[in-house]
């Protein structure tokens, strides 16, 4: 976690948080986000997640357009939203009497929840404004 930005619903992403790299032609933006869990699979299960940004592996060519940072701030707000679905699936799991689990479950559930959030994401692209309009609406009503 050393050096990432964590998810909070007062984070906002700003242009600081980026390597500047105006040689960069191909993108405007690049964010690198992901998904920290830690965990304890034997009753009683402890879980422990977070979404990430890292600023060391994220890039940004062109501070002019405030679109981009937009579409930054959207992508880390998508991935919190499925660790939240994860959340609520290992809440249930510790309803269970015997959960039977092994590590091995909770790195495929974080893999699969990653997986999903990449889906959704890719679903957007290329990224418009009237799209991204919709994903900041979607989002907000996931996060409320």
């Amino acid at each position: 976690m050393n050096g990432k930005i964590i998810w909070d619903k007062k984070t906002r992403l700003k242009w600081s948080d980026f390597k500047f790299e105006p040689h960069e032609p191909l993108f405007g933006i690049y964010a690198k986000v992901g998904m920290s869990a830690r965990y304890e699979a034997y009753p009683p299960i402890l879980f422990r997640s977070f979404t990430t940004f890292s600023p060391t592996e994220s890039i940004v060519s062109d501070t002019t357009n405030n679109d981009n940072l937009r579409i930054a701030q959207a992508k880390f707000d998508l991935l919190e939203t499925y660790r939240q679905k994860m959340e609520k699936e290992v809440d249930s799991l510790k309803q269970l009497t015997s959960p039977n689990l092994e590590p091995s479950d909770f790195e495929k559930m974080n893999k699969r929840y990653y997986s999903e959030f990449e889906k959704e994401w890719e679903s957007y692209k290329p990224i418009t404004i009237y799209t991204l309009n919709q994903l900041e609406e979607l989002i907000n009503k996931r996060l409320r």
